[in-house]
């Protein structure tokens, strides 16, 4: 059986100039899913190609403790009991 994993990864990318810092929570299988994860959501919410976003390896770093993740969401998924997903703020 395949189990899902949280990831916490920061980065940065640039648009116009200017270089914005990122930090997100996802959940994937592998490290390599999280960071194609990672450079879809940035690349559409932000409207910038992968080649501008920078993800040192350092900064991918798997969460095993479900009170460390920030994201209420996610952080649903990943404790897993009594599943109740919250609405966003």
């Amino acid at each position: 059986m395949i189990s899902v994993k949280t990831y916490h990864i920061r980065g940065k990318f640039k648009k116009r100039k200017r270089t914005i810092p990122f930090g997100k929570y996802v959940r994937a299988v592998s490290k390599e899913d999280a960071l194609d994860q990672i450079y879809s959501v940035i690349g559409s919410q932000h409207k910038v190609k992968r080649n501008v976003i920078f993800i040192d390896k350092k900064d991918i770093k798997e969460i095993t403790d479900p009170e460390e993740i920030k994201d209420s969401v996610i952080k649903s998924f990943a404790s897993e009991d009594g599943l109740q997903i919250p609405k966003r703020k």
